[in-house]
């Protein structure tokens, strides 16, 4: 999602008047310093109007309470917003303000403000420190998390009453026998749908390899660990569940959205690794009679439950010397009632603030993902060559279920190990 936030800086200007006695006298005319905030967002929703009309509405308020700084919003899909912020910085338009995914490279490059200069001390404390701890680079955060998500097991309910299996697996033999015997008892009906297409095959990867106690760089070492044991262990398992039918057919080729949540929406799955918005993605989209069930991930024997936490920044670019009105916009965001706004209009995120964190508890939909947080692995976005890493992950690690898993992760590791 984008949203643009431009600042432009008119400068006090003065004018000479002369006096109608014809005496020539300079008399300066004050005139109000505008600067216009540029932000690019991604668009959490995904259709285009949810978010820009909430973030129309922020920027009108925002500016009718500090006139002198307007705000131009420009909200934008989450496939094309990348390259949006990469040319808009290489044809020196850089946006004061940018919402996405990932923070390191830029920070890297020393482009970006602390999260100190972001936002007051006061909003600072606010924030989930496991969520500001993550949004650090070389141990200083320089972005502030927007909002987070975590994954969990969904399971048709039916389907398993159906196929025998009468309880919910937590290791991978155990759901490899509870594969099979869906599989045998009701025909047409894939086990598990698993989306390792280019959508998010990351995330994908990520809670499998998790769950073998896998993880993908290694800051011991300080190193890709890509096509670790673990991780092409993960891969193999995989590997057996595709070539045993016991999966999706394609499933390199199957995205999350369009086809492993259609498939389970139509009942045509039994598990899936699923976000917090999932239930409400499943109501609107075919699956809102579902018998659902919610579970821990499986993981191997001798390994523990794991959920993917996922979390999208602010970053704050110093091109444009906005720092003050910067930090107003973000504290202004981050009051209560707006930043429930900003959550409301992505679709009801887990909050990045402690505040609507305890709120958000007491929701019953919300309030099985806050408790599975403290098992949450993160992605390695402090990593500055992590947004070139994911890119590979998600064109080819799929290639593992339905190939050779050992050489489609060691080709990973060397293109993670030459990424810049």
């Amino acid at each position: 999602m984008k949203i643009k936030y431009s600042m432009r800086r008119v400068a006090l200007g003065a004018s000479l008047v002369l006096a109608a006695s014809g005496v020539a006298g300079l008399v300066p005319v004050a005139h109000a310093a505008t600067v216009d905030l540029q932000m690019v967002a991604a668009d959490y929703p995904g259709d285009g109007k949810t978010q820009q009309a909430q973030w129309d509405a922020l920027s009108k308020a925002f500016t009718a309470a500090n006139p002198g700084i307007t705000m131009t919003v420009n909200v934008v899909s989450w496939d094309v917003i990348d390259d949006k912020v990469k040319t808009l910085i290489a044809t020196g338009k850089t946006p004061d303000i940018v919402n996405k995914g990932d923070y390191s490279a830029p920070a890297a490059a020393g482009l970006l403000y602390k999260a100190s200069e972001m936002v007051s001390a006061s909003t600072l404390a606010d924030i989930v420190p496991t969520f500001l701890n993550n949004s650090k680079y070389n141990g200083t955060a320089y972005a502030v998390p927007d909002l987070a998500s975590a994954r969990a097991l969904f399971y048709n309910k039916d389907i398993l009453k159906k196929a025998g299996v009468t309880k919910l697996p937590t290791t991978w033999d155990e759901l490899l026998v509870a594969l099979k015997q869906i599989k045998a008892k009701v025909p047409g009906v894939y086990g598990y749908a698993v989306p390792m297409g280019p959508e998010e095959a990351q995330a994908e990867f990520s809670i499998w390899a998790g769950g073998n106690g896998g993880r993908l760089y290694d800051y011991t070492a300080k190193k890709w660990t890509v096509n670790s044991k673990a991780n092409v262990e993960a891969m193999t398992y995989l590997n057996k569940l595709n070539n045993l039918k016991l999966i999706e057919p394609n499933p390199a080729k199957c995205d999350r959205t369009a086809c492993a949540q259609t498939l389970f929406a139509s009942g045509k799955a039994a598990f899936i690794n699923g976000s917090v918005f999932l239930p409400a993605w499943l109501k609107a989209n075919g699956g809102a009679n579902l018998n659902l069930g919610t579970g821990s991930f499986v993981h191997n024997t001798g390994q523990e439950a794991v959920t993917l936490g996922v979390q999208d920044y602010f970053t704050a670019y110093k091109a444009n010397g906005h720092q003050a009105e910067i930090q107003k916009f973000m504290d202004f965001l981050y009051q209560p009632a707006n930043y429930a706004d900003f959550l409301k209009a992505a679709g009801g995120f887990i909050p990045a603030t402690k505040s609507a964190g305890a709120v958000a508890a007491k929701d019953p939909a919300l309030a099985p993902f806050i408790a599975l947080l403290p098992h949450a692995i993160f992605y390695p976005g402090d990593i500055a060559t992590w947004p070139a890493v994911k890119g590979a992950l998600q064109t080819s690690v799929g290639l593992a279920v339905t190939g050779s898993p050992a050489k489609v992760m060691a080709d990973l590791q060397k293109k993670a190990l030459a990424a810049k």
